[in-house]
């Protein structure tokens, strides 16, 4: 297609598309990994996963596959699509900033608290009585999923933790900032001409789409603070290291509560602190994020992100 017409292309038309492959990639690929969990673990798994007996070894077969089919191969598809090559779209192959990277780090772990008082927050709303309905429903998909990721956590080896590094840290870091930062906010930022609207409205899609309600808003605030990371480096290589940071601390906690003994359950649940540790927090997150931005405005870091 022209390049003129590419430029031109309605932001509707890109989200469709997206979308299109997005569908398109999770069901090859969860055929793909559903046929390589049935050669490892047996046909008999098929009709466990159905009735959600499915060994935990299946299951994050199927979850890597996913995972791979829906966000890290229609990313490299819509690229192709828009006409640029994948480290040109996504903005990975603009210079690399260390102090970026450092600040970066401490942003993560200077955020923790605030975006534990967040979850905190979340956990004690309740929906008005005359949606009573809609809040149990919700609250058994919390506990489902809370079931599940207390399953995948599980581990007592070097290896499991290796490999749940790479299935709950390192792929959805890739993946989810390659569709979320990468193409959505992309989108929406062309379609609504404001660059802080496509950063919210992405941050909203990825809170929404993990179906946790009850942590819907520290992880909307972690998307959007992902969305600024990209805005301000001009680069995808920052959303992506703080969202490995993100998670890959959740699973190597993990790993040491095991190792030590103790019960993982109290990972998923936010504790209060006090008072003074939240103030701290945000003091030392808006610091971290000011400099962050003073930085890559005083570098004058180049957009080379041309199409829609």
């Amino acid at each position: 297609m022209p390049e003129a017409q590419i430029q031109n292309r309605h932001p509707l038309y890109s989200l469709f598309y997206l979308i299109l492959f997005a569908l398109a990639g999770t069901f090859v690929f969860s055929l793909l990994g559903m046929l390589i969990g049935a050669l490892i673990y047996g046909t008999a798994e098929l009709f466990n996963m159905t009735a959600g007996t499915a060994s935990i070894g299946f299951v994050k077969i199927l979850q890597i596959f996913s995972s791979i089919g829906t966000f890290i191969v229609p990313a490299w598809f819509f690229a192709r699509f828009q006409g640029e090559t994948p480290a040109v779209y996504f903005k990975l192959n603009t210079k690399f900033q260390p102090l970026l990277l450092i600040l970066t780090v401490i942003l993560m772990f200077a955020s923790s608290a605030l975006l534990e008082w967040t979850q905190v927050l979340n956990q004690n709303m309740h929906l008005p009585a005359f949606l009573e309905s809609l809040e149990t429903w919700m609250r058994q998909q919390e506990d489902q999923l809370a079931d599940l990721t207390k399953q995948l956590l599980k581990m007592d080896s070097a290896g499991q933790l290796a490999l749940n590094l790479f299935m709950i840290a390192l792929l959805p870091a890739i993946g989810e900032e390659l569709v979320f930062r990468g193409c959505f906010q992309h989108i929406f930022t062309r379609w609504t001409k404001n660059p802080h609207w496509g950063i919210w409205i992405s941050a909203i899609i990825f809170s929404a789409i993990h179906l946790q309600f009850y942590g819907f808003l520290p992880r909307m605030l972690l998307g959007a603070c992902f969305g600024y990371l990209l805005l301000w480096s001009n680069s995808l290589w920052f959303p992506i290291i703080a969202h490995l940071i993100n998670n890959g601390a959740a699973v190597i906690a993990a790993f040491v509560y095991q190792q030590q003994g103790k019960p993982i359950d109290s990972l998923s649940t936010a504790t209060v602190e006090s008072p003074s540790v939240y103030v701290l927090s945000l003091f030392f997150t808006s610091a971290t994020l000011w400099m962050f931005y003073r930085y890559s405005q005083s570098r004058a870091l180049p957009n080379t992100h041309k199409h829609g």
